[in-house]
């Protein structure tokens, strides 16, 4: 070998050492995340959180496609790799009333069904969507405390984490083994297992990013996040539905010890205006304080508007057919609502309590039913216990803003939040004035009447399932 040939051998030598390898780094397929999860899961859920973010700002995705985050400010023009998120943060725009309204509606279907169905396609892509603003923005997120308070997110989580604990759920490879040994199965069960699979696997992402949502939230936020529940109490108070509204431990009322001050009278239009179906209170003094009734005793009144109105709160109400009702009450002449008898054919503003047995009745508090027309009013004496005993029929109003359908399923979840706060705030009323005995009487008569209701409800809808 000749001296110039050493000399390049030895020079491609040096060369060889120095050179950094290179690595042949396959990628991923786009449908595959680094943690396993089948990204086409949530193919179908892109455009589902236009809904909850501002309609009105530029939407992106974090590899510069369209997505359903927003943003208010665009990227600056720079090259991006399709392995690498933007080195921009960006900024969300949450519509909270638009969160308050999915965090409702999803809660709603996990008490009833025990699942999300219909709306778990949100469900997904809020956790997806409120899990990555974290994880973009860890300094500071744009879903502030603020937004969790106000649209009960913190409850959403819960509720979907304390399901995970309630339902059992088989293993994907016991659906597998299933599959395999179903051979001879129909069409129809091969299909079910088949697609088993792709929503056990939705649930399991759902249930990890709501562990790491909380997670997230609690370091986040710390003491203030358990203390939530105490700050909405306080602005139930001040600024809430319990408003210019007080306990008054000297009431002998047994339908409350709350009071409110009487307002100026306002115009009938005014209170046609202000008041729509399914218009929700915690008792019927907060209803005596915005006017659409003149007192906290259940009679008819005609309330600040001029407006005649009838609360019915105890007693109880069978269904005649549909959308016509006979309210029947016992008592004393008084309760008999005699001033009722020249209203006869005329339309009536009712408002219904959750005292009242009827399958019409709400979970908690008091709601406005809408317009009923009297068609018929009487009420006799029994000879024997001296008592009145009153039947009242009443039918619906047709074409009004909401159906009785709709109006059925308030109270929503997080008005029945406000109401599990109210009742906390009541008995620490009744504990600190009246003393430990007072407090676990009114404890007690709660549940016995809890208990009385539900046994109604659940013999008349058996009695009607016979009817059917």
């Amino acid at each position: 070998m000749s001296m110039l040939d050493r000399i390049a051998r030895y020079n491609h030598d040096a060369r060889s050492k120095l050179d950094i390898p290179k690595l042949h780094i396959k990628p991923k397929p786009a449908g595959i995340c680094d943690d396993g999860q089948d990204r086409r899961l949530f193919s179908r859920q892109r455009d589902i959180m236009d809904q909850i973010l501002s309609p009105t700002v530029r939407h992106f995705g974090f590899d510069g496609a369209g997505n359903f985050l927003s943003s208010r400010g665009s990227a600056p023009p720079r090259a991006r790799s399709p392995y690498h998120l933007p080195s921009y943060e960006p900024e969300l725009d949450w519509d909270r009333d638009a969160l308050l309204e999915l965090s409702d509606q999803i809660r709603a279907s996990l008490q009833r069904t025990k699942t999300a169905h219909p709306h778990a396609d949100k469900l997904s892509a809020f956790l997806e969507a409120a899990l990555r603003d974290s994880e973009l923005r860890p300094g500071r997120p744009t879903l502030d405390f603020e937004t969790i308070e106000y649209a009960r997110l913190d409850k959403l989580v819960a509720e979907v984490l304390d399901l995970a604990e309630t339902v059992s759920v088989p293993s994907s490879h016991n659906l597998h083994l299933v599959g395999g040994a179903g051979k001879g199965a129909t069409g129809g069960e091969r299909k079910e297992m088949e697609e088993a699979v792709p929503c056990l696997s939705r649930y399991r992402a759902d249930m990890a990013n709501a562990k790491a949502l909380l997670r997230v939230w609690r370091r986040r936020f710390r003491e203030p996040y358990f203390m939530m529940d105490q700050h909405r109490a306080a602005l139930l108070v001040g600024e809430g539905r319990l408003k210019d509204v007080s306990f008054n431990s000297s009431l002998a009322y047994e339908l409350g010890k709350w009071c409110t001050k009487v307002g100026p009278p306002i115009s009938e239009l005014e209170g046609n205006l202000q008041f729509d179906p399914g218009h929700w209170w915690l008792n019927i003094t907060c209803a005596e304080r915005d006017g659409i009734v003149d007192s906290s005793f259940e009679r008819s009144t005609k309330g600040r508007y001029g407006i005649n109105t009838l609360p019915l709160l105890t007693g109880h109400e069978e269904m005649m057919r549909p959308n016509k009702y006979k309210y029947i009450r016992e008592g004393r002449a008084r309760d008999m609502h005699i001033a009722l008898i020249s209203q006869v054919g005329r339309q009536i503003r009712v408002l219904r309590g959750y005292r009242l047995k009827s399958i019409l009745a709400p979970a908690a508090g008091v709601r406005y039913d809408g317009l009923f027309t009297i068609r018929q009013y009487g009420y006799r004496q029994d000879s024997k216990t001296g008592l009145y005993r009153l039947e009242l029929t009443l039918e619906r109003v047709p074409d009004q803003k909401k159906s009785m359908e709709e109006i059925q399923s308030i109270p929503r979840p997080s008005q029945l939040d406000d109401w599990n706060l109210y009742e906390k705030l009541e008995g620490g009323k009744i504990k600190l004035v009246q003393g430990d005995t007072s407090y676990l009487e009114w404890k007690l008569r709660l549940q016995e009447e809890k208990i009385d209701r539900e046994d109604w409800r659940r013999a008349r809808l058996f009695r009607a399932s016979f009817s059917q």
